[in-house]
């Protein structure tokens, strides 16, 4: 398995997407360590461009990079994930809009106005979904120089005066100081007092703070340490903890091979999901397995032998006729749910995973930067 980089060019259907990350200095970043959330345009959807609308990107660097890092999400995220989304923030710093309503029906969700035509492609270090259309920021509010997007006027007025007025501000002291140099006939004393003047240029140089890294606040902190088992095993799953478009707590589980194996519902709070995987901690090792789906036309079949009580996994189909399965804690509640698989064996296989990685697993928390 290579990295994002890699990963396209080793697919051999987007050259261009390559081409253009290479003219905008952008392949370093996506050979990063990441991870990053990539809607791809395969060559097809660079196809369908107006006219020239290509050539004149790859000449204009600033715009082509704008364009290209909203194509890029910071974080790792499933089709699955991305579903229960209504937008999610850019690398460019402006939102792309999610359209998951007949998500329900198995059909890719859109991205703004592109189809999702292949999903879920991992990488080393990240996440690829295919598009058939390239996705365009709202240039009126990318700053030109760093390629930045905003969501207002004001946030952009605001970035160009911390950001880039002290860089062009100098340029007009340079003006006036020519012509001190110009009259060296003038009489002597006066030569002296001339270069007094170019000392105000100076004044710029208070506005120093320069912010361009949007992406980097979403950098993961640790809020637990590692746990270790008593046989002196560390961890093998991971907790991640996010924020949703609903600016709700939500988490998920992944293996030691950094695929999502089971996913919560929303909380209020944080604390409050904290408390969710605290409980899929406490419960996965010990819950029975319920099999709610039709074998061969006959009734469900239910192999949970415990009390109503006892925490259960319970494994259904869904109406496009794929496997799911939920883990309910003893008071009835569903802590977390699975993604879909095309049998039962697999199914199956999803539980035992989590069985595996819960109990040890540590705690990243992504909300506490975004915060």
């Amino acid at each position: 398995m290579g990295d994002i980089v890699e990963t396209a060019v080793e697919a051999g259907s987007f050259k261009t997407l390559v081409s253009a990350a290479q003219t905008a200095g952008l392949v370093e970043t996506l050979k990063g360590q990441g991870p990053f959330t990539v809607f791809a345009p395969d060559d097809e959807a660079f196809h369908m461009l107006p006219p020239g609308m290509l050539a004149e990107l790859l000449n204009d660097t600033p715009k082509l990079k704008a364009i290209l890092m909203y194509h890029v999400v910071p974080g790792k995220f499933t089709i699955d994930e991305i579903a229960q989304m209504r937008t999610i923030k850019t690398a460019q710093g402006q939102e792309v809009m999610i359209d998951a309503h007949k998500w329900h029906l198995h059909m890719n969700p859109k991205i703004n106005d592109s189809n999702i035509t292949s999903k879920d492609i991992v990488t080393d270090n990240g996440m690829i979904h295919v598009l058939n259309r390239v996705l365009m920021p709202n240039m009126e509010l990318t700053c030109p120089v760093c390629s930045m997007g905003f969501m207002n006027m004001e946030e952009l007025n605001n970035h160009t005066k911390m950001s880039h007025l002290a860089a062009m501000a100098p340029a007009e002291p340079m003006a006036p100081e020519p012509m001190a140099p110009a009259e060296p006939m003038a009489p002597e004393p006066m030569a002296p007092a001339e270069p007094m003047p170019p000392a105000e240029p100076m004044e710029p140089a208070e506005v120093m703070p320069v912010v361009e890294k949007a992406p980097e606040p979403m950098a993961t902190a640790e809020v637990m340490p590692e746990p270790v088992s008593p046989t002196g095993k560390t961890a093998t799953g991971v907790f991640e903890i996010m924020l949703d478009a609903d600016r709700k707590f939500r988490f998920h589980l992944k293996a030691t091979n950094g695929l999502i194996i089971a996913a919560s519902q929303s909380y209020g709070s944080r604390e409050a999901a904290v408390k969710g995987i605290a409980s899929i901690m406490k419960n996965a090792p010990v819950a029975k397995v319920a099999d709610f789906t039709p074998v061969r036309g006959a009734m469900p079949e239910i192999s949970h032998t415990g009390i109503v009580q006892d925490p259960v996994f319970e494994i259904i189909c869904d109406v496009g006729g794929k496997f799911r399965f939920h883990l309910k804690a003893g008071n009835g509640l569903i802590i977390a749910a699975s993604q879909s698989y095309g049998s039962r064996e697999a199914a199956e296989t999803g539980i035992a995973s989590i069985k595996n990685n819960a109990p040890m697993a540590r705690v990243v928390d992504h909300t506490m930067a975004a915060a």
